[in-house]
Formats: structure tokens, sequence, C-alpha cells
């Protein structure tokens, strides 16, 4: 099994984030929400089914406005249990409001503080103290290449205790708030998920295996069940991606190259 890279996370508003890499221009920002659907209702009228909306809070903000300057802002979209699109942003420390746009009405919602360098990953989810998306809990993960190269997987835990993952030969617990990042040698690697309850007994939540081809990379998050009824107090989302291409590096100019011709 490849090396484990550990990074303590501190589960809270405006979390942390994982050391910095060497980016000094334009990083890429994006935004994972983790919760559970709202169940599926509908209505009958007129002999035709119609599909509810979701109860408000049971979602997260469907569009999100982020300041960019002054008089500048972008937007971006949320959809639970999976990545928004990347964003180009700039370099630099920042503490940055996530304003939720419905229609033409735009408030504050969340704030997340990002380092000063490197691509960015916030994971949100919703605040267990009032089990609704109007109030969210964040986390910020170093998301480049240096921090979570292809190859690996990334194995967060969002849940108030602990977490044992079994991989292969391998296992390893997890304390709450922890994030550890694995290289992985096979393409298919088995995989068993415990968590510990309030009496300190072990529960298997998720037992299957993690596939990944060359070049991609794989997200295991450990949550809690935050819908209807839940049958399982925890849940797991695994995601995998293709991995950012590395840019490409320029061969060291050659000697005298960019000199003028000698004198006559």
């Amino acid at each position: 099994m490849g090396k484990w890279l550990l990074v303590l996370l501190m589960i809270a508003h405006a979390a942390g984030a994982e050391a910095p890499e060497k980016n000094q221009g334009k990083r890429q920002l994006r935004f994972l929400p983790v919760g559970d659907m709202p169940p599926f209702r509908q209505e009958i009228r007129n002999g035709v089914r119609y599909e509810l909306e979701p109860d408000a809070g049971s979602i997260p903000p469907g569009l999100l406005q982020l300041p960019l300057g002054k008089e500048k802002a972008v937007e971006t979209t949320l959809n639970l249990g999976n990545f928004s699109p990347s964003l180009t942003w700039p370099a630099g420390p920042l503490r940055l409001e996530l304003m939720q746009k419905t229609g033409e009405v735009v408030k504050k919602w969340h704030e997340v503080t990002l380092p000063e360098q490197g691509d960015i990953a916030v994971l949100l989810w919703r605040d267990p103290k009032v089990n609704t998306w109007g109030s969210a809990r964040s986390v910020v993960l170093g998301d480049g290449l240096e921090a979570f190269p292809a190859g690996s997987v990334r194995l967060v835990n969002l849940i108030p205790s602990m977490v044992k993952m079994v991989f292969a030969d391998k296992a390893v617990e997890l304390k709450p708030g922890v994030c550890q990042v694995e290289l992985l040698s096979k393409e298919i690697t088995p995989v068993q998920i415990s968590a510990q309850d309030a009496k300190g007994d072990w529960h298997v939540v998720f037992q299957s295996a993690l596939t990944q081809n060359p070049g991609e990379r794989g997200n295991v998050i450990v949550y809690r069940a935050d819908g209807e009824s839940p049958r399982s107090p925890v849940k797991v989302l695994c995601l995998r991606e293709q991995a950012p291409v590395p840019p490409e590096k320029k061969p060291p100019p050659r000697a005298g190259a960019g000199k003028g011709a000698s004198g006559r």
C-alpha cells in the first residue's frame, strides 16, 4: 500500500486547509455538498401526477453567487453528492462569502476561509444542530495534484466519532475531522468501513471495492445521515474522477540561446 498522507481538518465554520501548493497564479475552486436527498413526493391533480418541491432546507441552495472583487461576482451551482464545476480563482488568502441566489434575491448563506495558494475543494453539509441546509458546516481541502494526486484515494471523516477503514491488507482509524490520502497500487481495492457508536462498539457501514483506472483519483467521504428516518446513522459517499493533467514542463533554455549575433 502507498504511503499515508495525514492532514488534520477543522470541522467548523470556515475551516482550515491543507498545506498550500506551489501555485502563485490562478487556481481552481469547487464545492461538494454532502448529505441525503429528500424523499420523492408527488400529488395527483386532475388525473396527472406532479412532483412536489422539496421542503425548505432539505437541499442546499441550487445557485451560489461568489463576490470577486468589489463590483464583480461569479455564479456556481450546487447539487447534492456531486462536485460543482471548477471555477478559476485568484491566489491569496481570502474570507469568501457564499451568497445564496433565489431569483433576484441574494443573501449571505455561508462563509469559508481560503488558503493563500493551491487548488481548493470545499465540502459542505447541514449544520447538525439545526439539521437544515439553511445553516451549513464546511471544510476546506487541498485539491491539486500535490495534495491529491492521480492514483490515490482521499478519505474524509465528517462524523463526530471514530471511523475504521480496512484497505486490503492495512487498517487505519480516522478521528473526527481527519482526512487521509492513500496512494493505491491496484485498480481494484477491497475496502470495509466501520463507525464507532457512543458505547465504543464498531458497526460496519460500508463494504465494497474501490475501482480506479490509470489517471483517476477517488473520494471516500463518511458523513452523518441527515435524511428522514435513515436506516443507518452513517453513510458513505464514493466519487471517482479523472485527475487533472499536470502542466508540461518546459525544457531549460539552451546555453547561449536568445543572445544576439556577434559583432562584425
